[in-house]
C-alpha cells in the first residue's frame, strides 16, 4: 500500500479527473458566449417571451430578470434553463443599442471590425482554420495517446481508466471552438439572408454574419420582417428598436441566399 506503484495510477487518475472538470467548464459554445452578459430576450420553451441578463455556462444557461417577479411562494429572480432545454431555444434576440450612446458607437466600431476585419484578425482566424481542418486529426491523436498510457501497467489496473482517459482525449478536441466550413468561412462578415422554419411555414431575414458553430448561427445587424415576430419582440422592451443581433439554432434555420453589400 505504501508503494509508489500503488499511489502513482491513484494521483494519475485524480489529476486527470480534475483536468477533464476544468475542460468542461470552459466548454462554451463560442457564439453563446458572446451574448453573457448582455441583455436578451428568448421564447421559452412554453411559448412564453423572457427578457433579462444572461449567464453563459457550460451546462444550461441563466436568465436574470431585470426586477423580481412575485409569486405565492417568493420573489422569482432568475429563470434557469438546462443543457436538453437549451438547444430546444429556436434563437437568442439582443436589442442593439441607442446609436447616440455609447454602447452603440461600440456596437457600430464591433460591426465595422467584422465587416473589414485587420490583418491581425485574419491571421488569427486563418490560425485557427488550419488548426480546424485538422481537428479531427488531433482528437484521434489525442485519445491514442491516452489510451496507451492507460493500457501502462501500473495505470491500466485502476477502474475505469481507460473511461477517464477517453474522456480526457474528447475534452482536448472540445475546447476547439468549431469545425472548419468553407462556405460559412467565405462568407464571415457578408450580407446573408436566413431561411428559418417557423410553425406558419419559413420565414427569411437578412443580416451580417459574424461566426458560426456546428449549433448556431451568429447574426448582426438583422431587420426582423415577420410581423409577428416583431410584435413579440417589442413588447418585451420599453423603447423598441430597429435593428437586433440573433443567434440562430441551425437545427431550424439554414443560409439560404448572399447579399450584395
Amino acid at each position: 500500500m505504501d508503494s509508489l506503484a500503488f499511489w502513482l495510477p491513484l494521483l494519475f487518475l485524480f489529476v486527470s479527473a480534475l483536468l477533464g472538470t476544468a475542460m468542461k467548464r470552459r466548454a462554451r459554445d463560442h457564439c453563446l458566449k458572446r451574448l453573457d452578459g448582455t441583455r436578451v430576450i428568448l421564447p421559452d420553451l412554453n411559448g412564453k417571451w423572457q427578457h433579462g441578463e444572461v449567464k453563459i455556462f457550460a451546462q444550461g444557461i441563466e436568465l436574470i430578470f431585470p426586477s423580481p417577479k412575485a409569486k405565492s411562494f417568493g420573489d422569482i429572480q432568475s429563470l434557469v434553463i438546462h443543457p436538453n432545454e437549451v438547444d430546444k431555444i429556436p434563437f437568442f434576440i439582443r436589442p442593439a443599442p441607442d446609436v447616440d450612446t455609447r454602447a452603440g458607437v461600440k456596437w457600430a466600431e464591433e460591426l465595422e471590425r467584422i465587416r473589414n476585419p485587420s490583418y491581425k484578425q485574419r491571421i488569427y482566424r486563418m490560425i485557427l482554420n488550419i488548426y480546424n481542418m485538422l481537428r479531427d486529426a488531433f482528437g484521434q491523436a489525442a485519445q491514442t495517446i491516452m489510451g496507451a498510457m492507460s493500457k501502462d501497467s501500473s495505470v491500466g489496473k485502476v477502474k475505469n481508466s481507460d473511461k477517464r482517459m477517453n474522456e480526457i482525449g474528447s475534452g482536448l478536441t472540445e475546447l476547439v471552438p468549431n469545425a472548419w466550413e468553407p462556405i460559412l468561412e467565405k462568407y464571415r462578415g457578408r450580407r446573408i439572408l436566413i431561411e428559418r422554419k417557423t410553425p406558419e411555414g419559413f420565414v427569411n431575414e437578412a443580416g451580417v454574419l459574424e461566426d458560426y458553430s456546428s449549433r448556431y448561427l451568429l447574426v448582426r445587424q438583422v431587420s426582423i420582417q415577420d410581423e409577428k415576430l416583431r410584435q413579440s419582440i417589442e413588447g418585451q422592451q420599453k423603447k423598441p428598436g430597429e435593428l437586433y443581433d440573433f443567434i440562430y439554432s441551425r437545427s431550424t434555420t439554414i443560409i439560404r441566399n448572399t447579399l450584395k453589400d
